[in-house]
Order: C-alpha cells, then sequence, then structure tokens
C-alpha cells in the first residue's frame, strides 16, 4: 500500500512523531562524533538529527519509502535480522520494539545482528516495551499523532493487538503480535550473543544500553 511499510507502518506518521526525549537518551550515552549504525531507521527520525550533529551515521531499513526520507546519513535497504556489512560501529541502535518480536529466535538474531556490527565496548541501545507494563485498550498522543491500541488479548507474556494512527483526517491501523522481553529475557538474550546489560536510559527500563562482553 502507498505510504505504509512491509510491516505495515505508516510513513506519513513517523514523519511527525516528535524527536524528543528519544534524541536526549541516545545523545546520554553516545560518543561526540562516534560511528552509528541505526537499524530500522525508518524515515530517519533518529538518524537525521545523529547526522547532522555529527555523527556518522548508516541508517538501515527495509522499506524504500521510509528511507526517502533520510537525508545526511547513509542509507542501506536490507534486512535487518540479517545484515552482514562487514563494517564495525562505535554504537549500534535497536530501537521501534525490534527485541519484542514474539519470535524469541528472532530476537536472538537480531541482537546477533547488532553484536557482529559493534565494535568491541561499543554501545548498544535497545528500546523495549517496559517489562513492567501490561498492554489494555487505550489512547495517546505524540505530538501531532494520535494514538490508540485497541483489541488487546494477553496470553503467556505475548499479547496480540492493532494501532490505529491518526494525523489530522487521515488515519492508519496496523495489526501486530508482541512479547513482552523482562529483564531476565533480555539479559539472557545479551549472554546468547555476546553481549551484557549495562544500563537503563529512562525510569520505566524500556531503553537498555548493552556492551559487548568481556
Amino acid at each position: 500500500m502507498d505510504g505504509v511499510a512491509p510491516d505495515g507502518s505508516p510513513v506519513e506518521v513517523y514523519r511527525v512523531l516528535r524527536v524528543e526525549p528519544d534524541l536526549g537518551r541516545l545523545r546520554s550515552v553516545l560518543p561526540s562524533g562516534c560511528s552509528v549504525l541505526d537499524l530500522g531507521a525508518g524515515v530517519g527520525r533518529l538518524a537525521n538529527p545523529l547526522a547532522a550533529a555529527g555523527h556518522q551515521v548508516v541508517a538501515v531499513d527495509e522499506s524504500s519509502e521510509m528511507l526517502a526520507w533520510v537525508d545526511g546519513p547513509e542509507r542501506m535497504h536490507a534486512d535487518i535480522w540479517s545484515l552482514d556489512l562487514g563494517r564495525r560501529f562505535d554504537a549500534v541502535l535497536a530501537l521501534s520494539h525490534l527485541i519484542n518480536n514474539p519470535s524469541r529466535e528472532r530476537r536472538v538474531e537480531l541482537l546477533a545482528a547488532c553484536r557482529r556490527h559493534l565494535r568491541d565496548g561499543g554501545v548498544l541501545v535497545v528500546q523495549r516495551y517496559p517489562p513492567a507494563w501490561r498492554p489494555t485498550d487505550g489512547s495517546s498522543t505524540n505530538g501531532a499523532v494520535e494514538i490508540r491500541l485497541h483489541d488487546v488479548v494477553g496470553r503467556n507474556g505475548r499479547f496480540t493487538a492493532a494501532v490505529t494512527y491518526s494525523v489530522g483526517s487521515r488515519s492508519w491501523s496496523q495489526p501486530f503480535e508482541a512479547a513482552i522481553v523482562d529483564d531476565s529475557e533480555l539479559a539472557s538474550l545479551a549472554v546468547a550473543t555476546g553481549l551484557i546489560v549495562t544500563g537503563y536510559l529512562d525510569d520505566e527500563r524500556a531503553w537498555v544500553s548493552l556492551t559487548t562482553a568481556p
């Protein structure tokens, strides 16, 4: 569908989402001018300002429509799960709840791709749903975007739901399935892929920093 990424994400919505406080969280852990690999970069909501601030950024996404809005970073149209650029970066970003994939195998694949591209001692930032969060039907806003979560069904640490985004008179609905990745699961995934958890960038522990295992 025009203006919608292969996973169902609407391009227009991601173009108008707020940059903060997410950008500030990243800046709190990224060394000045460091190289950054942004996996699932989308429209460059965070990759663009990072590049503008002097970071060497490679933005990877499976959607060419999303990447068309990336301005400044090097663009890479590719599958993030099997990505192997043969390069390492000072920092790798795996945001937008990629780690909440319902398949543990896919979660391992994601962190393995991150480790493959992360230099020893570098920083990996993962965004997950807050581990204490239990999804329920409800609404919120993010800048000009109204977000409604509905048809939530939870079972065995997973849930299915639909999210409807509205921007002005336009709206898009996207069904999805996700897993809640708690601290124990994340630590287990990290061990399996040669990583260790080093800290949290927000009070809800949704933004997590990791590095390479010694």
